[in-house]
């Protein structure tokens, strides 16, 4: 019976994370954020044999819709699950919230900037509200319901914004400079088209966060400007270790345009020290120096991705013990799905990962991950390893104390990128995270600790116990590490120390036939 229950949730997972893989759209990520989401909740809450019945129907349809591509279907089945295990009723108003995005064409803004706002929906709503449709758009705090003012006041929309999208224009308030939700309220006007909305007296609410700043959007033309007139002088004079900064100045420079397109969370950005710090750094380079190559502590650089010329942001952490003289251990450390490359230094009880890496002299580099559900496959994974050559180009890095860490989509990419590049760790530390048991043999001269909470309901701790069954068999070193009463979130900062202790006695060990630290990928 367990046999049975672990394959039918790897399969499960496989056929997610294969769909994050080839979508293009960012659709097939949502649905694995929603799926994990919907596990979550059914491993957690408590239903009747009918209420259950229901859940596992809509997962099932949800499981069918996304393996054959139908992503808002699937969404719609898991956000009917998800709405019925909160204790709510599946209304049309509630059905078009889950279904309503709302895209204003931009979200860093100013005092008296026009915006437009287009709002559509991803899934049709089966039981339309009525024929039309009214609310209004609205500023409201980013904490509290309380509404600061109502931007646009919205009559007689047609109920159906799948078919017949909105497109209107606001004007931005006279507020003060900080973060703010745009609230969108829509409700039933007119005759309803069933009886099911006619009892919905609810109304359909979406927000999102936007960033509202005097002179911000100036500050970023004139760092624009600036920046360009900087890299022109590096190039013509081909100053290289100059020019490897450059990326780190533009993706600082870029971020209300990357916050634009949903690249980055506004919620965690403090634009005007990003532009003053970019400022800064392009005079410097002006001046034949790259301030970033000595400095200290917890800082965000960025490179430019040869597989799509894009502009990838990472985190690192130098200790102030840092000496040029010296080679330093590099830890990589992977974040979870939704999280990002600030993960590991703002979240885990305020970024306690950076308190053993300071007081042990260890240089932590954090990747982005692509996608919040990239599962690190594809160009998520060349990522972790493009960090790598970065922090190897940069730093003096002891080529045989790299090791490599996560929680969660973190752990599984742990699993997965090691047993794609098996010549390159020292030591893994995957929590709360799972992979392929039958890949176990390309990294069983890997020492690896791994963690896991016997109480976790996200990902069932039978993933862990599955791959340290397997390590165990190759004669693989592993130090399982199982927290009794253990959830999902609560184990990655408990067992840090661990993780630092298990890297500190570990140094790589050469695969036999290959050579050492080349980074070619073992497929």
């Amino acid at each position: 019976m367990f046999k049975q229950i672990l394959r039918r949730f790897i399969l499960s997972f496989c056929v997610l994370i294969g769909s994050v893989a080839i979508a293009a759209a960012q659709d097939a990520g949502q649905v694995l954020r929603l799926t994990v989401g919907y596990n979550t909740l059914r491993n957690t809450v408590s239903l009747t044999a009918a209420q259950r019945a229901e859940v596992e129907r809509l997962g099932e349809s949800a499981r069918a819709a996304n393996k054959v591509g139908k992503y808002a279907e699937a969404m719609k089945h898991l956000h009917h699950a998800v709405t019925l295990m909160r204790g709510m009723a599946w209304t049309p108003s509630r059905a078009l919230a889950a279904a309503l995005i709302v895209t204003p064409d931009a979200i860093v803004l100013e005092p008296g900037q026009q915006v437009r706002v287009k709002l559509t929906q991803i899934f049709a709503v089966e039981e339309l509200l009525n024929d039309k449709i009214a609310g209004s758009i609205a500023l409201l705090k980013l904490e509290g319901d309380g509404v600061i003012k109502v931007l646009k006041t919205l009559d007689s929309v047609d109920a159906d914004l799948m078919a017949h999208p909105v497109t209107t224009e606001i004007t931005v308030p006279d507020v003060e400079d900080g973060n703010y939700r745009m609230m969108v309220m829509l409700k039933p006007t007119g005759k309803t088209t069933s009886e099911t909305a006619a009892a919905d007296s609810g109304e359909a609410k979406k927000a999102i966060t936007i960033h509202i700043e005097r002179g911000l959007i100036a500050k970023v033309a004139a760092a624009k400007a600036k920046l360009a007139v900087v890299k022109n002088a590096l190039n013509l004079k081909r100053q290289d270790s100059l020019l490897a900064a450059l990326p780190s100045v533009e993706y600082r420079v870029l971020l209300s345009d990357f916050a634009r397109t949903g690249g980055v969370s506004i919620e965690r950005i403090n634009f005007t020290r990003e532009i003053r710090e970019a400022d800064e750094i392009i005079d410097a380079l002006g001046k034949g120096r790259d301030p970033l190559a000595t400095r200290r502590g917890d800082f965000r650089k960025a490179y430019r991705s040869a597989e799509d010329n894009t502009l990838q942001p990472y985190r690192v952490y130098i200790p102030s013990s840092y000496d040029t003289s010296k080679t330093y251990p590099l830890i990589i450390a992977l974040h979870g799905m939704g999280g990002d490359e600030n993960s590991y230094f703002d979240s885990y009880r305020d970024g306690a990962f950076k308190v053993p890496a300071e007081q042990r002299g260890y240089i932590v580099a954090c990747p982005k991950g692509r996608e919040p559900a990239s599962m690190y496959r594809g160009a998520a994974e060349r990522d972790v390893m493009d960090v790598i050559a970065e922090m190897k180009r940069a730093y003096r890095i002891d080529p045989d104390r790299v090791y490599l860490t996560g929680h969660s989509m973190g752990g599984f990419g742990t699993w997965a990128i090691a047993m794609n590049y098996p010549d390159i760790f020292a030591a893994l530390a995957p929590v709360a995270g799972g992979g392929d048991p039958s890949s176990m043999s390309k990294i069983r001269h890997i020492p690896q600790l791994v963690v896991h909470g016997d109480a976790d309901r996200t990902v069932p701790v039978m993933m862990s116990r599955i791959m340290v069954e397997a390590a165990k068999k190759l004669g693989a070193e592993v130090k399982y590490l199982e927290i009794p009463g253990g959830d999902h979130t609560k184990v990655a900062v408990m067992t840090f120390k661990d993780v630092y202790d298990w890297f500190d006695t570990h140094q790589r060990q050469k695969v036999k036939g290959k050579a050492a630290g080349t980074g070619t990928p073992s497929r």
